[in-house]
């Protein structure tokens, strides 16, 4: 099951503020990972375990064979989660775009393939995983993952952390490195003897361990990071243009009259230019409708706002008619706003706290937490 074993601890550890009596500081030691392993479960338990555990991130499919799990996650001081897992047989993981809109992760999760094959779909074709090599995914990015008897190493990177090392504008979902490319291979052994050493680690030397791994990434990653602006183009203006407008677009996102004119006048951008601009996501108009449904969604699942009409959510993030929000709705999610929000739950008591309930919840928490 999962497990949260005890924190590391000094011989003067019960002394307050962390010092010895001779005034000297303590290290905290580093806490032991949070372990899963369906083998110490009841079989008709682990594999439900696994999934809701693994729900802020994915929709699970998997075969039905008899179910093998194992996962092993540190928490590298908050500022970065390392995960050793794997599963019997072939699971699909589905990364859907309601599943962005309503976990509240947003981060790259970076994946070192041990074994076994895995393979990513998303709307840029598919992608296949090189053995003792690492791949990106961005989790604002709907994918589908197929894992067939695949442990991996997978770090969870929050996307400011990375972002602010890259170029302004980078996209990093897809980026990996071909069979044998030593550049790959060395940020996989990197990983592997990250997972070796994490657990003797005390909390400060995780941290320490955590912005070395970021800047061997950035590192890393830089020569595959550059969006199509920057290889085609002004390697300059238009990631920034981008990013401004982005960031014009999430702060005026409730505004009704936000729209792209508005967008055009604020970046002082020709229409044709700032459709050039997101000309990989449909234009700036479908960018901007599908951020408003997300923010629908969120608030539609929302266990506080359960008695805001669907007609007030879709006032409230920009639209001006029911109607057309409902057709957008079910365009982008599948299902009607009221579907939506009947498969929503309320939070339900907090479980025992010794219990696999409990430790499933602070697995969730870790995820959500990460903060660039």
């Amino acid at each position: 099951m999962f497990r949260a074993l005890a924190r590391g601890q000094s011989l003067a550890a019960q002394l307050p503020s962390g010092k010895t009596s001779r005034n000297k500081t303590i290290e905290v030691g580093m806490p032991k990972p949070l372990t899963f392993d369906s083998a110490m479960m009841k079989r008709a338990d682990a594999e439900e375990i696994w999934r809701e555990a693994l729900r802020p991130m994915y929709e699970i499919e998997r075969s039905k064979s008899e179910f093998t799990a194992k996962i092993e996650t540190w928490d590298l001081g908050g500022a970065m989660l390392l995960t050793k897992h794997g599963a019997r047989d072939e699971v699909q993981f589905r990364r859907t775009r309601r599943r962005i809109a309503t976990s509240g992760v947003d981060q790259y999760l970076i994946h070192c393939l041990l074994g076994g094959s895995l393979s990513s779909e998303s709307a840029e074709g598919r992608q296949r995983v090189a053995l003792n090599s690492i791949a990106v995914r961005d989790m604002n990015v709907e994918n589908v993952g197929f894992a067939q008897d695949a442990p991996m190493l997978t770090l969870s990177v929050p996307r400011a952390a990375l972002d602010r090392l890259m170029p302004e504008g980078s996209r990093l979902h897809g980026a990996t490195f071909a069979t044998g490319d030593p550049v790959g291979a060395l940020v996989a052994s990197h990983f592997v003897s990250l997972a070796g050493v994490l657990t003797d680690m005390s909390v400060e030397q995780s941290k320490v361990a955590a912005n070395a791994t970021l800047g061997l990434l950035s590192a890393c990653l830089l020569p595959h990071a550059l969006s199509p602006e920057t290889r085609h183009g002004d390697p300059r203006l238009a990631p920034m243009l981008r990013a401004r407008a982005l960031s014009f677009i999430d702060q005026r996102l409730l505004d009704p009259d936000l729209d792209v004119d508005a967008i055009c006048a604020a970046l002082q951008l020709s229409r044709t230019a700032l459709y050039e601009l997101f000309g990989d996501v449909g234009g700036v108009a479908r960018l901007l409708r599908g951020k408003r449904l997300d923010e629908a969604m969120r608030r539609l699942c929302d266990p506080r706002r359960t008695r805001e009409r669907v007609g007030e959510v879709a006032f409230a993030v920009g639209f001006s008619s029911e109607s057309t929000f409902n057709r957008a709705f079910r365009e982008r999610f599948g299902c009607t706003p009221s579907e939506a929000r009947s498969d929503s739950s309320a939070p339900a008591a907090p479980p025992p706290v010794d219990s696999p309930e409990a430790l499933v919840a602070r697995y969730e928490a870790a995820v959500r937490n990460l903060r660039g």
